[in-house]
């Protein structure tokens, strides 16, 4: 198998892999979702609130916050668990209580965003409560899960036949002419081409057309924030070779 990174961001990750099978595939799309191991808050001890947010509310609002850390981290003690802690009454007439407020016990492991909103509260309203995190995977809850928008798809390959009337500036690094008819194989390479070509084929059906190639397959996905990009589909192949492992072991 060939990996060709086309974009590697915290916000967004496009991998191209090269001589698999969809199957295969299917399954580091599915191990990213399910099977990566994340911190998140599975339980929440209040000591007071006094919002008229129950607790229940605010507990879900906190279990979905993202929190930051590394494989390294969650490799030590895979029964390991962190304390996050918010003491806090409103002097403001209105004041929001952001995840940057919660103060952890733990300096590895921390709120992904400083900015996620949890409540609003009025002056003298009061909250106080322990949040107890732990390490879990996606198929237990999606709060566990490290990524979002994951999909895959096979790379599209475009043939134009010239002349085409729409803009395609976006792919002149990636069209190859011969002969009158114009060839895209990697689309991905260019930015905003491959919307351009769909945009243009709608308008366009008679001289472009789209085919697949099965060879070579698009994953994409988002991080959450609680582990960087890389580590997210390293962990995910990881997984896939230790289920194929085991299913070996019992044949």
């Amino acid at each position: 198998m060939k990996v060709r990174v086309i974009e590697l961001s915290d916000q967004r990750t496009l991998l191209v892999l090269e001589g698999v099978s969809p199957s295969f595939a299917n399954s580091i799309r599915r191990a990213i979702i399910a099977e990566v191991p994340t911190f998140a808050i599975d339980e929440v001890i209040f000591f007071e609130n006094t919002t008229p947010f129950f607790d229940e509310y605010i507990a879900h609002r906190l279990a979905m916050i993202p929190l930051r850390t590394s494989l390294d981290v969650l490799r030590v003690d895979p029964n390991r668990t962190v304390v996050l802690e918010l003491s806090k009454k409103a002097k403001d007439p209105i004041e929001v209580v952001y995840s940057g407020e919660l103060k952890s016990s733990d300096p590895l492991i921390y709120p992904a965003n400083d900015k996620i909103p949890i409540i609003k509260m009025r002056k003298g309203q009061k909250l106080r409560f322990q949040a107890i995190a732990r390490i879990g995977r996606g198929k237990d809850h999606s709060k566990w899960s490290p990524a979002a928008a994951v999909g895959y798809s096979y790379m599209p390959i475009y043939e134009l036949k010239d002349p085409v009337e729409c803009d395609l500036s976006q792919c002149s690094n990636c069209i190859e002419s011969d002969g009158g008819i114009s060839r895209v194989d990697y689309p991905v390479l260019c930015e905003g081409c491959l919307e351009a070509l769909e945009r243009c084929r709608v308008r366009n059906p008679d001289k472009i057309i789209r085919r697949w190639d099965e060879s070579r397959i698009i994953i994409s996905y988002e991080s959450t924030g609680s582990l960087r990009p890389e580590e997210i589909f390293s962990e995910a192949l990881n997984q896939v070779k230790g289920k194929l492992g085991e299913l070996l072991n019992k044949i």
